[in-house]
């Protein structure tokens, strides 16, 4: 059974950003009619919320055919929906293992790994894979692995290093600020992009996140 999770509310912002596009990622390998049939499957049940339909379909597409790195990470990304950490972080770590170098399939193993409490083991994929995950996604996800300060190193310098900044990495970073204590510089960088009457609210919200579990 999996463990309880203490840290879940923490990586609801971040949770969403790892699985995007998670269920729409390929496999390199040629499938079996049974297994393609059942990953497509598990594919539309998880795009439309059925989390329980996409695990039975994503389940399927494994057993059938269990060395396909993108079935391993669709199996994950179902069962994170579903909030069984244990069981995502195992199959995430399996298509890792099975030669998956997507982003999305490192950062939410990572993910998995924070919300079970293995902050040391998420820092040290993250750390393995840094050159592959997006900056923005990085940062936020070393200091929701603990290492606000270093999140706010990685994310100052993205947001230095771009043209354009997005509001996502805005975001994040504000987001970042406010897990490293420093509330005047998460709510400067906040207002960038949450309009003023919602942005007591917004920190708020951040604040009972990042608040130690009792």
């Amino acid at each position: 059974m999996d463990r309880s999770i203490r840290q879940a509310p923490r990586i609801a912002l971040a949770v969403s950003t790892a699985l995007a596009g998670l269920a729409l990622a390929g496999c390199t390998t040629s499938a079996a009619p049974k297994a393609n049939m059942s990953f497509a499957s598990a594919q539309t049940a998880l795009s439309t919320g059925k989390v329980d339909k996409a695990i039975v379909h994503a389940e399927a597409a494994v057993l059938a055919e269990p060395r396909n790195p993108g079935y391993r990470a669709l199996l994950g990304a179902s069962y994170m929906e579903a909030g069984r950490f244990q069981s995502a972080a195992t199959s995430f770590g399996d298509a890792l293992d099975l030669g998956d170098e997507n982003p999305r399939t490192v950062l939410s193993f990572a993910l998995a790994k924070i919300a079970l409490g293995e902050s040391r083991s998420a820092s040290a994929v993250l750390d393995e894979y840094a050159n592959l995950i997006d900056p923005a996604d990085l940062g936020l996800a070393l200091a929701l692995a603990g290492e606000p300060e270093r999140g706010v190193h990685v994310l100052v310098n993205a947001v230095r290093a771009s043209d354009q900044v997005s509001p996502k990495l805005r975001q994040n970073l504000a987001y970042t600020y406010a897990l490293a204590g420093n509330w005047r510089a998460a709510r400067v960088m906040a207002a960038e992009d949450v309009p003023a009457d919602q942005l007591d609210q917004r920190l708020t919200q951040w604040a009972a996140m990042s608040a130690p579990e009792q």
